[in-house]
């Protein structure tokens, strides 16, 4: 892991190699401390299957508490939960043999340190679902008293996009944060919810007396329903709500036809998010013209023929405006990155 610098937290130690065994499944529980909080079952069903087949090939890593008779996982949940089902299902290892996990032995380490470790593995596997990530980095923050995102990443290894983004999921209660790790799928709500509804709710709140009289809490509440209910038929769609409202900037009448709208997206639980303010948003016509503007600046400075400039204060000149074009466009990219979340389940 990478060295901080004096103002920063030190790094606790990260788990250690340590002894291989082989281990029954009755010799191992889950760790209460594990992250991850979400096993989909149609994930756990694929790997369920290759374990059957050919056992588990990855080990796990555990480690016994003092004073414990059992080894607490560190890492490999998912396969434990496998041989769990498969002993449970009466099917054995290769050959009829008793199914057993490989797993690497460590010293018990601290709960930062744990977690820390739990970090780094899944940065280099697979990912976590965002809110359990949020939930992680929050006792990381608590534990240590750190908040500086550049810290966080070093200690965590997520990117500065991700840990704000973590941070604007704990700024929900506990409540609501709960609802995105509903171990059911279809009736989850995903995480980017609430980040994408975060500032649709500030604005209204800042904006709409009405909303502000109901208060922050009720009024997500509001959201939730419409989002349950198809009336928010994608989390990017919020996106339409502050479009609209930053499109209307230079026009007042428009302004405050888009706040009475928003009023009434809030208060009208049947009002969907497209219905409601398609009418002030050009997007696709916008969209295209910057499409064509990017074509034609590329084309532009292709013809140009600049690779090979000699002049000194040219050359300084061109690669600052260059410099300016790209944190432009790196920025304008990073705002654009998202996905169209699963649709919401049908009430």
């Amino acid at each position: 892991m990478p060295t901080l610098k004096p103002s920063q937290p030190a790094l606790p130690q990260i788990v250690p190699a340590g002894e291989l065994r082989h281990l029954t499944p009755e010799e191992i529980k889950p760790s209460s401390n594990n992250p991850r909080h979400l096993f989909d079952a149609e994930q756990l069903l694929e790997l369920k299957k290759n374990i059957a087949e050919h056992g588990v090939l990855v080990p796990i890593t555990v480690y016994q508490a003092k004073g414990q008779a059992k080894f607490s996982i560190l890492d490999g949940e998912r396969r434990y939960r496998c041989v769990i089902e498969l002993k449970g299902e009466g099917r054995g290892g290769k050959g009829g043999s008793e199914l057993k996990l490989p797993a690497n032995v460590v010293e018990p380490p601290t709960k930062i340190a744990g977690l820390l470790y739990m970090f780094s593995i899944h940065n280099f596997r697979e990912a976590w679902e965002l809110m359990p990530t949020a939930l992680s980095l929050k006792i990381v923050m608590e534990e240590l008293g750190e908040r500086d995102n550049k810290a966080l990443s070093k200690l965590t290894g997520l990117s500065d996009a991700q840990i704000e983004r973590c941070k604007k999921l704990l700024a929900f209660p506990e409540r609501f944060q709960e609802l995105s790790l509903d171990p059911e799928p279809t009736t989850r709500i995903p995480s980017n919810f609430w980040i994408e509804a975060l500032p649709v709710l500030d604005l209204a709140l800042e904006t709409v007396p009405t909303v502000k009289k109901l208060g922050r809490d009720p009024a997500t509440d509001k959201l939730v329903e419409k989002y349950r209910d198809r009336k928010i038929k994608s989390v990017i769609h919020f996106r339409r709500i502050m479009e609209s409202y930053d499109l209307s900037e230079d026009e007042p009448a428009m302004r405050a036809k888009v706040v009475r709208r928003l009023e009434e997206f809030f208060l009208n639980p049947k009002l969907e998010t497209r219905d409601g303010f398609d009418e002030f948003v050009v997007e696709r016509k916008r969209v295209q013209n910057a499409l064509t503007a990017c074509q034609g600046f590329l084309a532009q400075l292709r013809r140009f023929k600049l690779k090979y400039t000699t002049d000194d204060e040219e050359r300084k000149n061109l690669r600052r405006a260059l410099r300016e074009v790209r944190d432009y466009c790196k920025s304008l990219e990073q705002a654009l990155v998202g996905s169209d979340d699963p649709e919401a389940p049908h009430g």
